[in-house]
């Protein structure tokens, strides 16, 4: 007969899921417009997706650098609501940790359906516990707030052991079904996720041994839940047969052994990289300032205490195959934080949320459990009373020092400005308000960066360069020029355009920090035309596509030992479709170290890369600096400098014509330098 008592916890146990689920959605939304206070690069690079999805272009199933698409569809989504917005990043975020709340409720619910009466109390009440610990958590608030693709992970995860369990229990196909479909998408999210088919495997064979049979049924849903994640993981798998590299890049890349390491060496890297992961669940935490205190473990000491101790109870417990799963969910999703050394350890970690927070909710249960048996029947109730006490105590202060580490502690971290690249986002706001005629120079921040891109609304034709390098400028200006230039990292090009360009001006002042402006903005009219006028004038051009106008040598006479700074000056006549390496040699007598003449050399492309000829416009100038050192002991005598241009793969130079007719070995003579004998 059904008691009032079981007819009304259902109700209640929905109410209580809500009143949870509000608690997580206030700590992920609360002042979520401002917190974090930017996006930076990982997050951007999801801003940039959604963008170019919204407008129509069709979006490859991994995206560079070798990342799945499904959080990008979500912003993309999060866009059409709120519009393209930093603000749309992080909902997308916060909506998926929001949702994993009654996610991991639900993998709770499944999970205990199956224990013991001696269990009721887990078995009824585990799911919302595990809920609670869940939005509550600090480790995962952050992650939802961050904005990136990993925080999909709990949630697939979360709903393949809700659904995967609640057809072991009920031999329910359609959970199957839905299991099939939850596992395929989870492929979509991140490389972590790749792990849980073998989780799917782990549930079957530990029901399967504690019945002592692997049944007919239970191989047919099996197959079930196989097919159907494979039938919605098959665009992707099409797309790893096609592009097997694409399948191991980036778990390569952030391998924490290297190819050049011996067999030991790998091992300790491994196991290093393993401590270093358990320990930050609560003891050493990530040191990355950019996603959450620097040494905060992922756990408070109370939820931590309740996890050991659920690990314990756990291993005890290892037979039953509630018990197992836990166990093998934890250690397996673990894995990535174990063997990556590239990002934070809680990030890597993050697929072991589920499994945490069912383990911390074993371990708020036991202590009661223990003491009815102690009792043998005569549990005090005020006893029991006591430990709800201390568990209620124990998640109010949880969420107390949650609010206070992330509102207070690291929200008034002075340097959130820096590890969220503010500056930059607001480099491409101003960049994506300027006139689309107008052309834009970059220094030394590069165009392609994802912030820059994202906020400024994807404009192709800003030109990047590094003034610390070198200057780029057109001829004439054809249109109005604006150079955004950031002076604590250039410090050079705004008084060289003052000098080359006396007609433009600063016309803006964007982004402070520290009492200084981020950025300046140097806009030259149009019409303008560059006052150069090198020391050393000089005609040369190289296969009618580049020509030399000349040069400046900080000095003619140079000791064995000196560095010789050169700036070349050069024109783009026609666009250049290699990368050609620009080159100066100091040539003299017959050197014994390379038995040949060349005693010191440069060789870089343009701009030390930053610039390549690929990049260079007609009519730009570029104005370059080359650095030789003389070997101290180059005798003293007569050098010459030559210059020219030559393609790496191949050494082929760049023909060259010098005056009326072609230059001997396709170099351009920079004329002599006198190296003299110390005095």
């Amino acid at each position: 007969m059904t008691s009032n008592t079981d007819r009304l916890r259902p109700r209640l146990k929905l109410i209580l899921l809500l009143v949870i689920t509000l608690l997580a959605a206030f700590f992920r939304f609360y002042r979520l417009g401002s917190l974090p206070p930017g996006d930076g690069y990982d997050p951007a690079y999801y801003g940039v997706d959604a963008l170019q999805l919204l407008r129509g272009k069709p979006l490859p199933l991994m995206l560079p650098p070798n990342r799945e698409v499904l959080f990008s569809y979500l912003v993309a989504a999060c866009f059409l609501i709120v519009g393209p917005s930093t603000f749309g990043i992080h909902l997308a975020s916060a909506l998926v940790g929001m949702a994993t709340v009654p996610a991991v409720y639900a993998a709770g619910e499944g999970l205990f359906a199956g224990l013991t009466d001696e269990e009721s109390a887990l078995r009824r009440w585990g799911g919302l516990v595990a809920a609670t610990m869940v939005a509550l958590s600090y480790w995962h608030l952050n992650w939802s707030r961050y904005g990136v693709r990993a925080i999909l992970v709990p949630l697939v995860a979360a709903l393949t052991f809700a659904l995967l369990w609640r057809g072991l229990l009920r031999e329910d196909r359609k959970a199957f079904i839905f299991c099939g479909i939850a596992l395929g998408l989870g492929m979509y999210t991140y490389q972590a996720a790749r792990l849980l088919p073998l989780l799917v495997v782990v549930a079957f064979a530990a029901v399967a041994w504690r019945r002592g049979s692997i049944s007919r049924r239970a191989g047919i849903n099996l197959l079930i839940v196989t097919v159907v994640a494979l039938i919605v993981f098959a665009p992707l798998g099409v797309h790893f047969m096609k592009r097997p590299r694409s399948f191991t890049m980036r778990i390569e890349q952030a391998l924490v052994t290297r190819e050049e390491q011996d067999t030991v060496g790998k091992l300790q890297a491994v196991l290093h990289q393993t401590v270093e992961a358990l320990l930050s669940f609560g003891l050493v935490g990530d040191r990355t300032p950019y996603s959450t205190i620097s040494g905060r473990p992922s756990l408070n000491p109370f939820l931590f205490a309740l996890f050991f101790l659920g690990i314990a109870v756990s291993v005890a417990r290892v037979r039953r195959p509630p018990y197992a799963f836990l166990l093998a969910s934890f250690v397996v999703m673990v894995v990535p934080a174990a063997l990556a050394d590239q990002g934070p350890a809680a990030k890597r970690a993050i697929g072991t949320l589920p499994a945490v927070a069912l383990l911390v909710t074993v371990g708020a249960f036991t202590p009661g459990a223990w003491l009815r048996r102690q009792m043998d029947g005569e549990y005090p109730r005020w006893l029991g009373m006591v430990w709800r006490l201390v568990l209620v105590g124990g998640f109010v202060y949880s969420g107390a020092v949650t609010y206070r580490d992330y509102f207070v502690r690291w929200a008034s971290n002075p340097n959130l400005y820096t590890h969220f690249e503010l500056g930059l986002s607001h480099i491409g706001e101003y960049a994506g308000a300027l006139p689309e005629d107008e052309r834009i120079y970059l220094s030394p921040e590069l165009p392609s960066h994802p912030v820059i891109r994202f906020h400024s609304g994807l404009r192709e034709d800003i030109r990047g360069y590094n003034g610390r390098e070198c200057l780029v400028m057109p001829e004439r200006t054809a249109v109005d020029t604006t150079y955004i230039v950031v002076p604590g990292k250039d410090g050079r090009s705004l008084d060289r355009l003052a000098d080359h360009f006396p007609t433009g001006h600063v016309v803006h002042e964007g982004s402070w920090q520290w009492g200084v402006p981020y950025f300046r903005a140097y806009r030259i009219p149009m019409g303008a035309e560059a006052h150069v006028s090198p020391s050393r004038e000089l005609d040369a051009i190289w296969n009618e596509q580049i020509r030399l106008l000349g040069y400046d040598l900080d000095r003619a006479t140079y000791r064995a030992g000196d560095a010789m700074n050169l700036t070349c000056y050069y024109q783009d006549l026609e666009p250049l479709e290699r990368r050609y390496t620009g080159f100066v040699h100091l040539l003299g007598p017959q050197n014994p170290a390379t038995e040949t003449p060349l005693w010191a050399q440069d060789d870089s492309e343009p701009c030390q890369g930053f610039y390549p000829t690929t990049s260079w416009h007609q009519g730009e100038m570029i104005v370059d600096q080359f650095t030789l050192f003389i070997p101290p002991d180059a005798p003293a005598g007569e050098y010459e400098l030559v210059t020219g241009f030559y393609y790496v793969w191949t050494g082929e130079r760049l023909p060259v014509m010098e005056g009326t007719g072609p230059a001997e070995h396709n170099v351009v003579s920079l004329g002599e330098v006198q190296v003299v004998d110390e005095e």
